[in-house]
């Protein structure tokens, strides 16, 4: 029989504390025990909760974003379902972070406000990305699309579709981004003379390429401010 909160002295529930003093009083292993709701035989849900917050390195919260589903399945006590749920109460995060950004920063011109909009999709990733933000002509933002998954140049092999795509979407002008898994968001000279390209079709096409982002592991680097546009 599994020990769910109701089974916890009123002074350990999580659930009961969140009500009382607020979210902000709780901590994150008791977050992620009003997550899991119940523990198994032998082992509460704080155990459990527990357990997954020892799993991550240092025992820090921040990593939780890198785990799968596979990953939480291994600790004892998380199912499918469970893991399911972590999973998609970081994921809710990550959209609630992106609309902020979208809210908070209405221009997207600033290599700071599209390196906030795609920094928690794309700093984890574990191979290179390439994306093309499009932009309206007041520098709103439309659309954030990924184009292809692989090495930089594979990528950029297919850049015709950044302005295809950019006709579809009527777009004044585009930001591309891409990142890089090994978390050093440095430009190769390759990332440098593939943009120059796609700038020039750009500019051939009146769409200006007005950036181009590389994303590491909570920094990045703007290829315009570096003097490369």
């Amino acid at each position: 029989m599994t020990t769910s909160l109701c089974q916890l002295l009123a002074s350990e529930k999580p659930r009961e504390k969140f009500l009382r003093q607020g979210a902000r009083t709780v901590t994150d292993q008791e977050l992620l025990a009003i997550l899991l709701r119940t523990g198994t035989k032998g082992h509460s849900v704080l155990d459990v909760s527990r357990d997954v917050m020892r799993s991550l390195p240092g025992e820090n919260l921040y990593y939780l974003s890198e785990a799968g589903i596979d990953d939480l399945c291994r600790i004892h006590g998380i199912g499918m379902d469970k893991a399911i749920t972590i999973c998609a109460a970081i994921e809710l995060g990550r959209r609630i972070s992106r609309q902020r950004v979208k809210q908070l920063a209405p221009d997207f011109s600033s290599p700071s406000a599209i390196a906030d909009y795609v920094m928690e999709d794309m700093r984890f990733l574990p191979q290179e990305q390439f994306s093309a933000v499009f932009l309206s002509t007041k520098n709103q933002l439309i659309t954030c699309q990924t184009l292809t998954i692989g090495t930089i140049n594979a990528s950029l092999a297919k850049a015709r579709d950044v302005f295809r795509l950019a006709l579809r979407y009527n777009a004044a002008a585009i930001v591309l981004v891409h990142n890089h898994p090994s978390g050093n968001p440095e430009p190769s000279r390759e990332d440098i003379a593939v943009t120059r390209r796609i700038a020039e079709a750009g500019s051939m096409m009146e769409i200006p390429i007005l950036d181009h982002i590389i994303i590491g592991d909570g920094t990045y680097v703007s290829l315009c401010e570096r003097g490369y546009l």
